[in-house]
């Protein structure tokens, strides 16, 4: 079993959609993370929201910002597209700011289910 369908299963979430999909990252990443959570956006097709902290932020101060990025396009690209692959389908897309990493305060993250309305 994946760690998307498991979290699927013991939220009790059937449908595969962005609600389904915004539940579990808020879960994720407010439960597994500490990390506060705060959605900007849910519609069918699209859903965003911001992230206050980023694992990257907490290596040590001799990992230069090239390695975090890559770190960040690792854990967002093969993690937020699998779980997100598994709600909406292969043609979702995972995009994110890496604004945490550069400096900002809070990074944005959005899904775009690649469907059509």
């Amino acid at each position: 079993m994946s760690l998307a369908n498991g979290l699927k299963e013991i939220l009790g979430l059937k449908d595969e959609n962005m609600k389904t999909l915004a539940k579990m990252f808020e879960v994720i990443i407010g439960g597994s993370y500490g990390q506060k959570f705060e959605p900007i956006e849910l519609s069918e097709t699209r859903f965003s929201f911001t992230v206050s902290d980023c694992p990257m932020l907490h290596l040590g101060k001799d990992v230069g910002t090239s390695v975090k990025s890559r770190f960040c396009d690792l854990i967002c690209s093969v993690g937020a597209k699998a779980i997100a692959a598994v709600v909406l389908g292969p043609e979702s897309t995972c995009t994110w700011d890496k604004a945490l990493i550069k400096g900002a305060g809070r990074c944005k993250v959005v899904f775009e289910s690649g469907k059509k309305k």
